[in-house]
């Protein structure tokens, strides 16, 4: 309003009828209206660049589409460039397939599906992914973590190998901030979804009483306040790792005796997979267990990687088999003679 006020005091704007403020029906010149509606769309798009370079709107890329996984990266709403000091990301991460493998390897889940379960009987942990999508995921997530930018973070999405066409999927995102690793999960296909009624689809809200857990001899950390990130309405269930910590207690865990683990299960009391108000003795058996599950994870994936061995092997075989056959009805068909021919010995003095 000062604008329009200013302009007429200046002359710019010769009546109020050029500005429809007015009920006088006077002309106004049509180069000076093109000019005010060419004025108004600069201006519109001058804004539209201006949001988008604020990172108001989300971006998101798929890095890898393939037997039901998908692995990408999208904008990370809960950095802020303009914060002093800066609240950004930890990226580009150069971990190997074989960290990524490790860390992701520590996750479980508790949940339940339907809509009465969770009333009845206490969630147990089972792992977040399986062995087969743990090394499915491996590489295309230490991939995607090379290309990310400070304002980036990597999501993963897979759906059901059971039921493909299920709304069901386990969806998450993973991040990189000061020296923590922080772990999404939306949902998880384990965890049926309950039904309202009505033909009406889940509610985006309901996490299925969903919450992460950590595997010993990994452990979860605690993130002060000030390095905890802000956390949107769609991102209740998480956790947070020291991948460091991690990867250095899974090296040095098989040269702990027995006894060293069950200390190590008295002194982890901290971590979130020891439920609050729980005795020393339920301590020590939740973590028996959790080592006896990581055992069993980590023989299945070596039981996994070495059928994948002898297919290649097995299929290197048959290839040669085949290329055998081949020559022999070669030297059958063509070269049959040559065979039959008798060698030649040398004169007796």
């Amino acid at each position: 309003m000062r604008f329009i006020i200013s302009a007429m005091k200046s002359g710019t704007v010769d009546s109020w009828s050029a500005i429809g403020l007015s009920s006088h029906r006077q002309r106004v010149p049509c180069d000076r209206v093109q000019f005010r509606v060419s004025s108004g769309f600069v201006l519109a798009l001058w804004c539209l660049v201006a949001l988008s370079a604020c990172g108001l709107t989300s971006q998101q890329r798929v890095l890898y589409n393939l037997g039901g996984i998908q692995v990408g990266i999208v904008t990370d709403r809960t950095t802020d460039e303009r914060a002093s000091p800066a609240i950004i990301n930890r990226h580009p991460a150069d971990y190997t397939p074989r960290d990524i493998r490790s860390l992701i390897n520590s996750l479980e889940v508790s949940g339940w599906s339907g809509l009465f379960i969770g009333a009845f009987a206490t969630p147990q942990p089972k792992p977040v992914f399986t062995p087969a999508e743990v090394l499915m995921l491996a590489d295309p997530l230490a991939a995607a973590f090379h290309q990310t930018t400070p304002r980036e973070r990597v999501f993963f999405s897979i759906q059901n190998p059971d039921a493909p066409y299920d709304s069901d999927r386990t969806s998450g995102s993973l991040f990189f901030r000061d020296e923590y690793l922080h772990v999404i999960l939306t949902d998880h296909y384990a965890l049926l979804k309950a039904d309202p009624g009505g033909g009406e689809t889940r509610d985006p809200r309901d996490d299925k009483g969903m919450r992460l857990w950590v595997v010993a001899p990994a452990a979860a950390a605690v993130v002060p306040t000030n390095k905890e990130p802000h956390w949107t309405a769609f991102e209740k269930v998480h956790i947070s790792l020291k991948p460091q910590e991690v990867l250095a207690a899974q090296a040095a865990a098989p040269a702990k005796t027995a006894s060293d683990q069950k200390q190590l299960a008295v002194s982890a009391t901290e971590q979130p997979a020891v439920k609050g108000g729980a005795s020393t003795a339920t301590a020590i058996a939740t973590e028996s267990a959790n080592d006896l599950r990581l055992q069993i994870r980590e023989l299945t994936s070596a039981n996994l990687e070495l059928r994948s061995r002898m297919k290649e092997q097995s299929d290197t075989i048959t290839e040669l088999k085949a290329q055998l056959e081949q020559l022999r009805n070669e030297l059958g068909t063509g070269t049959t003679t040559l065979e039959r021919k008798p060698s030649k010995k040398p004169a007796a003095p």
